[in-house]
């Protein structure tokens, strides 16, 4: 949630410069973990680690908040929160790399999907409107944990107009 409120409380403070994010938080959660302390899904199956991790990210997300005027955060009432996510998703929580590549050596399909679009892609982009991660076909290999040498066939779809994030 702390990642909400800094989206929204930024694009408030930036007024008539604001970019028109979704205010989902997905721009400061790319921080976090740009910056090593992002909380990750095995963090999540910790409770103990869990809070120190959440906690970490407070001490600086919660003096941004103030700065822009913002409620801050409480570690207890995330933790509280998230403690019944952990319970739900823990039975679908894998080691994913490990699983791609068995697949992928047992010649088995894999099917990746891409969000977005070219022209969103953070590096390549119509910058500063785009989304905070890569997204051309390239990115699979990084997001997916597949080497490009493994990959088969790219199926590309193309629409006939540029899409930007928010007043992009």
């Amino acid at each position: 949630p702390v990642h909400r409120a800094l989206d929204v409380a930024r694009e408030k403070g930036a007024g008539a410069g604001a970019i028109g994010t979704t205010g989902r938080g997905i721009g400061p959660c790319y921080e976090d973990k740009a910056a090593r302390r992002g909380v990750r899904m095995i963090d999540l199956l910790q409770p103990e680690f869990f809070r120190e991790r959440v906690a970490g990210v407070l001490t600086e997300r919660n003096l941004l908040l103030a700065s822009y005027g913002a409620e801050t955060q409480s570690v207890d009432a995330i933790c509280d929160e998230y403690a019944a996510y952990a319970e739900r998703l823990a039975p679908h929580v894998a080691d994913t790399v490990s699983y791609v590549a068995a697949e992928s050596q047992a010649n088995r399909r894999i099917l990746f999907e891409g969000a977005q679009a070219a022209m969103l892609d953070i590096d390549h982009g119509t910058y500063p409107f785009v989304t905070s991660s890569n997204t051309l076909s390239g990115a699979v290999g990084t997001g997916g944990g597949i080497a490009p040498r493994h990959l088969g066939r790219v199926l590309g779809i193309a629409k006939a107009y540029t899409t930007r994030v928010g007043a992009g």
